[in-house]
């Protein structure tokens, strides 16, 4: 009996065989890191989002309001809740009790100013930032450290609830003339993150965060 080999013709479909294969397989794992790679990147974003909203509503849970200040330095209380174009592009800042000393010889107590709005990265992407001054004085619009709370978004919304009214206000001032015999500080106030998820789509996240000290401190 003679030996034979496999014709050129047989290698050459073999090859093939072999290189179609290796491609589906490729093509399979690929698919599959990309699949895992946007599942991570939505978790990681959607977790950012709930812990942006978490930290804001905390915070603004122990709003309050002081009646105790030197009235011949400040001319008017520099303990608010100010609320602007709360529908999307919100500007809230407010005096908390949410304060975190970092150094224990800081000379910080819990009190603190807080703000809350949009602004460009240095990326130059919309972004979510946070501010935090903890010296309470009459330039409270200057001053305190600046970071960004949630990266890529579109909306950031501010409801303050207004109790006689039964309604959901965009824009609120504690010290605002208006409010001169009304409610000071709402007593609910819901918060609200827009942004794109994995397909271009808008996604949004809301909660809402009880006051609790309703009455300004008188002592």
């Amino acid at each position: 009996m003679t030996a034979r080999g496999f014709t050129l013709l047989e290698v050459m479909i073999a090859v093939a065989v072999l290189a179609m294969i290796g491609a589906v397989t490729y093509k399979a794992f690929d698919g599959a890191y990309d699949l895992k790679h946007r599942v991570e990147g939505a978790e990681d974003r959607d977790q950012t989002v709930r812990a942006a909203l978490e930290r804001i509503s905390r915070e603004v849970s122990m709003t309050f309001l002081s009646e105790h200040y030197d009235h011949k330095r400040f001319r008017e209380r520099p303990t608010f809740f100010k609320l602007k174009d709360g529908r999307g592009e919100a500007d809230l800042t407010i005096s908390s009790f949410a304060h975190e000393r970092l150094h224990v010889d800081a000379k910080e107590s819990d009190e603190a100013l807080f703000e809350y709005k949009l602004d460009r990265d240095d990326d130059g992407n919309r972004s979510l930032f946070r501010r935090v001054k903890p010296n309470i004085d009459e330039e409270w619009e200057r001053g305190g450290e600046k970071a960004v709370l949630a990266n890529d978004v579109l909306k950031f919304t501010v409801q303050a609830w207004d109790p006689k009214e039964r309604e959901w206000r965009d824009e609120w001032d504690s010290n605002s003339p208006e409010r001169n015999g009304q409610v000071l500080i709402p007593p609910r106030v819901k918060i609200a993150l827009t942004i794109k998820d994995e397909q271009g789509k808008e996604k949004t996240w809301s909660t809402q965060a009880r006051i609790v000290l309703g009455q300004p401190l008188d002592f």
